[in-house]
């Protein structure tokens, strides 16, 4: 246990910490989908466990699956997995009913705004993971669900678990306290375990992507004009979306699902809604590459419509070009060229060239396989040779570097409060829960969970 590890999650666990679910996710043991199954699992549905008046149907563990599995995008769970997994799930569903029964019991009410808010970060997230609005929505549609649908299976979990949350903070954290004698003392008693300080590296970067040439563009274009003339020919839409469109919607005919004005890029936007129900566009431009249109279905606000997008992406040509920058950068540096000001300048990443290139602290464990070889063998101060990465091409330099060591008090004084915080958070948690077991009817009929 290395406290200097990871801050974040020690800062995190007092609030989510007794919440979380443990779980991996999946959908259905057979990899049934809600569109699928929907109607024969309303025939056989049954009741998983009963808390108090409020029943957890067998339906509402597969919708937390299903629902778990869109948040982390991981599947394909082995047997053993799928029983643990549904385990997990029926006990942190009592769990949290019970405390639930005693936010209604004892009338705490959520603030307002608070799951309307809370929902909004949730499908931001989504669409984050799917790189835009539309993709989602292509995703969905997969499953037979809409995004009104996902906020509606949404809406009730995160109630659910808001209160959970708004209960634990009342009746657990804000009676806990942590006072420094105890940090000290604990540190005192465990300074090997906690104090912990992996061999850590400082690393500064200059990012050269490669660029794409206008004879790349150039194919794109006549790739998509080769797609308007089959499409003037009478071939149907969703044939060549399958066949031609690098977007992951082209595997349902290129179908983005129905949008408002102003969900896409603005070059799309502004094409899509000057067109009429049943046109198809001519070719374009966006920052994703090229795109033709069919416009399904049209209102004043919102579209249905699918495309096919031809993805502009570097050649072997321009990634030599892009090396060779690199290359002349890295010799530009080892001549004495200041490193900070030569990323500022010339460094592609902008999330780091203001900051003179620096991309922060690295231990083994969080260097990506294409730096942690190279990173590992520099000296401070030192310049690797053009090293390949997923972006594009890197000047690396080694600016710090620190024995693995035992970590001071001063060092680790926050987080290892927060630690102790936890600690007694967890115990505090499970002896709640235990109480409104006795309090609160509790029936779990499910097989799913094992006896202990």
């Amino acid at each position: 246990m290395a406290l200097t590890r990871n801050t974040d999650a020690l800062a995190a666990v007092a609030v989510t910490l007794l919440l979380i679910a443990f779980i991996s996710p999946a959908f259905a043991q057979d990899g049934t989908g809600p569109a699928e199954s929907g109607t024969t699992r309303q025939l056989v549905d049954g009741i998983a466990a009963v808390v108090g008046d409020q029943i957890i149907l067998e339906s509402e563990i597969d919708e937390e699956f299903y629902i778990y599995q869109m948040r982390t995008g991981a599947s394909g769970l082995s047997t053993d997995d799928m029983a643990r997994v549904r385990s997990g799930i029926v006990r942190e569903m009592v769990d949290e009913m019970l405390l639930v029964a005693m936010a209604h019991r004892d009338t705490v009410q959520l603030d307002p705004g608070a799951l309307e808010s809370e929902l909004e970060n949730r499908v931001a997230e989504l669409v984050e993971r799917h790189g835009s609005e539309e993709a989602l929505e292509a995703a969905l549609a997969q499953e037979g669900l809409t995004l009104p649908e996902l906020k509606d299976l949404y809406a009730d979990e995160i109630e659910r678990r808001l209160l959970a949350e708004k209960v634990v903070r009342g009746e657990v954290h804000s009676s806990i306290d942590v006072t420094w004698g105890e940090v000290e003392k604990y540190y005192a008693e465990n300074a090997d375990e906690v104090g912990k300080a992996p061999e850590a590296f400082r690393v500064g970067g200059i990012m050269v992507i490669p660029k794409i040439t206008e004879d790349a563009k150039q194919a794109a274009i006549d790739r998509m004009a080769e797609v308007s003339e089959r499409l003037a020919a009478g071939e149907p839409f969703e044939d060549l979306a399958r066949e031609y469109s690098d977007d992951a919607s082209g595997a349902t005919g290129g179908d983005l699902g129905t949008f408002g004005r102003g969900v896409m890029v603005p070059e799309f936007d502004d094409a899509v809604f000057a067109m009429e129900e049943g046109e198809v566009s001519g070719i374009i431009p966006t920052r994703f590459g090229f795109h033709i249109v069919q416009v399904l279905e049209a209102s004043d606000t919102s579209v249905h419509a699918r495309h096919i997008l031809a993805r502009v992406t570097p050649g072997p040509e321009d990634e030599v070009r892009a090396r060779a920058t690199a290359e002349s950068l890295r010799q530009r540096v080892l001549d004495g060229e200041n490193f900070a000001e030569l990323a500022r300048l010339r460094s592609d990443d902008p999330a780091t060239s203001e900051e003179g290139g620096v991309l922060g602290w690295f231990t083994h464990e969080n260097l990506s396989p294409s730096f942690k070889n190279v990173v590992t063998e520099l000296s401070a101060g030192e310049v690797a040779d053009v090293t390949a990465g997923e972006s594009g091409f890197y000047v690396l330099k080694l600016l710090e570097h620190k024995e693995a060591r035992i970590a001071s008090l001063d060092e680790v004084r926050e987080n290892l409060k927060d630690y102790i915080f936890a600690r007694k958070a967890e115990k505090a948690y499970e002896e709640l829960i235990d109480r409104l077991s006795s309090e609160i009817f509790v029936d779990i009929r499910t097989g799913m969970v094992p006896e202990e």
